[in-house]
């Protein structure tokens, strides 16, 4: 308690005031938080967004915020850490599904609005971040590796051809994300996904060919 009042000593508030639920409902006041946060950096951005916005939007004061997370960057690094375990949950490849079950699955992982602003606007501020950037990367390692696994069940080819194909179709769903955001008045989300199955095909057509083949 003593902490938050020293974090946010220009409230004029009662300590247990501005950090009422904290210690009663802790998962819930951290889920709250997490969830305004992530919608606010994804609209905002990271630089422009107040942690009093956050604090107001979830309906806690300043100081659960740094009761639970230290610092605004710290919280930033909890919101993107939520939301890539939240994506991985979702992409435990089912038995058999095949390579176009896995990457429909992948796209609407990914087509929540709020957590594709969230990785869209993240990536662009601090792309080249130290501790940001790693962290994309072994995510985008993580969804080349399932989709190289996924490819080399169904047609058999494996090594590097796998690794290069599973690249190019995540460079695609990529890509297709960022184009619908720039397109979408002349493209409807529907359109967009059907050219990622149809890429996705593509690959699997040639990977099911013996290397020299022909088209």
């Amino acid at each position: 308690m003593e902490r938050a009042e020293k974090i946010n000593s220009t409230s004029t508030a009662p300590a247990k005031a501005r950090v009422r639920g904290v210690s009663k409902n802790s998962a819930e006041a951290q889920r709250k938080i997490l969830d305004s946060a992530t919608l606010l950096f994804g609209e905002q951005g990271f630089a422009r967004t107040k942690t009093d916005e956050i604090a107001d939007h979830a309906g806690y004061s300043q100081a659960a915020i740094f009761f639970h997370f230290k610092t605004k960057a710290g919280l930033l690094e909890a919101c993107l850490e939520e939301a890539l375990a939240r994506a991985k949950a979702n992409l435990v490849p089912a038995e058999n599904s095949g390579t176009i079950d896995l990457i429909q699955r992948l796209d609407r992982a990914f087509d929540n609005s709020t957590t594709a602003d969230f990785f869209a606007r993240i990536l662009v501020e601090f792309g080249d971040n130290s501790t940001i950037r790693p962290v994309y990367a072994n995510f985008h390692e993580h969804l080349r590796q399932l989709i190289a696994s996924e490819l080399t069940r169904e047609t058999g080819a494996e090594g590097r051809r796998t690794y290069l194909a599973a690249a190019s179709i995540l460079a695609m769903m990529v890509g297709v994300h960022a184009e619908q955001r720039l397109e979408s008045a002349r493209l409807t989300r529907s359109d967009f996904r059907e050219m990622l199955i149809a890429v996705t095909r593509l690959v699997l057509c040639d990977l099911g060919k013996p290397v020299g083949t022909g088209p």
